[in-house]
């Protein structure tokens, strides 16, 4: 029993840091805030966007914008990459 639980968390942290890594690169290509929040037991990167429009649609009851901000494993916002780029 013992193991299964040290493997189920092991997942978990893998595909955590992996939805925390996408968030990143997301947030910087796409210019957007984006979330990795926990949906049925897996860490999944949503826009601020996207959660807006899943609450819209109601698939997230009882949540709003700011509580999904609260409740985020990770919150990624787009870097300032305002240098100078000369071609």
């Amino acid at each position: 029993m013992v193991i299964i639980d040290f493997f189920r968390a092991l997942l978990f942290d893998w595909r955590k840091n992996r939805a925390i890594r996408q968030a990143r690169r997301s947030a910087d290509l796409h210019r957007k805030k984006f979330l990795v929040l926990v949906h049925q037991g897996r860490p999944v990167c949503v826009s601020m966007q996207g959660v807006k429009k899943l609450i819209r649609q109601k698939r997230l009851p009882g949540l709003t914008a700011e509580k999904a901000r609260e409740i985020a494993i990770f919150e990624a916002s787009p870097r300032n990459t305002s240098g100078s780029c000369h071609s």
